[in-house]
């Protein structure tokens, strides 16, 4: 009987292991790649600066220079928040 707990018991470990690990894989790739996402949503919606079609370049420094370095990152937190239950789920099925 101990030998069958013992193995639930790892298992459910496993199980949270790979959850945690998932998320965490999937909070880095989404910190990673939120500049651009930025941009693209910016480049998307036209709400930064008034001149019209901006380019990629022109759009990063202009987050640069209005926001500086952390206005990449801007909204990653809410993401962050999304991203963590949904890429443990696709973890803990595989």
């Amino acid at each position: 009987m101990r030998d069958g707990s013992s193995s639930a018991a790892h298992e459910a470990a496993d199980m949270t292991r790979r959850m945690v690990c998932g998320g965490i894989a999937g909070m880095a790739a989404k910190t990673a790649t939120n500049p651009l996402e930025r941009i693209k949503m910016l480049s998307q919606t036209g709400e930064h600066g008034s001149q019209g079609k901006q380019s990629v370049v022109s759009l990063y420094r202009s987050i640069l220079a209005n926001e500086g370095v952390l206005g990449l990152w801007a909204g990653n937190g809410a993401n962050l928040l999304r991203v963590f239950p949904a890429k443990a789920v696709v973890f803990f099925k595989q």
